[in-house]
């Protein structure tokens, strides 16, 4: 194998959570710091927590109220546009296709 080419390994890396947790493992890295780890983690802990990183939480419940907003808009117009189409087709009573095609033959 060539020589300098591998990176070296550290044995003795000290890896720190955000609840506080740490542990040693090898890595190519000095120091690593996470965001979660399985001491904290609801999957291993068997509790559901909320983690809010960078406000994704209080975003996610603004897009939903605005979502909701303009639902209920859409349901209103599109309530009014109904009431309109059908006063325009209350007018009266549809021809039926033989008196369209005898309309044709006599403007033609």
């Amino acid at each position: 194998m060539k020589q300098g080419i591998h990176p070296k390994i550290n044995t003795d890396v000290v890896v720190t959570c955000a609840c506080g947790n740490t542990f040693v493992t090898a890595s190519t890295q000095d120091k690593i710091t996470l965001d979660i780890c399985s001491a904290c983690h609801p999957f291993y802990t068997g509790t559901q927590k909320l983690i809010d990183t960078e406000g994704r939480i209080d975003k996610f419940e603004k897009k939903r109220q605005m979502a909701q907003q303009s639902k209920l808009a859409n349901k209103k117009t599109k309530s009014q546009e109904t009431q309109q189409d059908n006063e325009t087709t209350q007018t009266g009573p549809q021809p039926t296709l033989k008196e369209l095609l005898e309309q044709a033959k006599t403007t033609k």
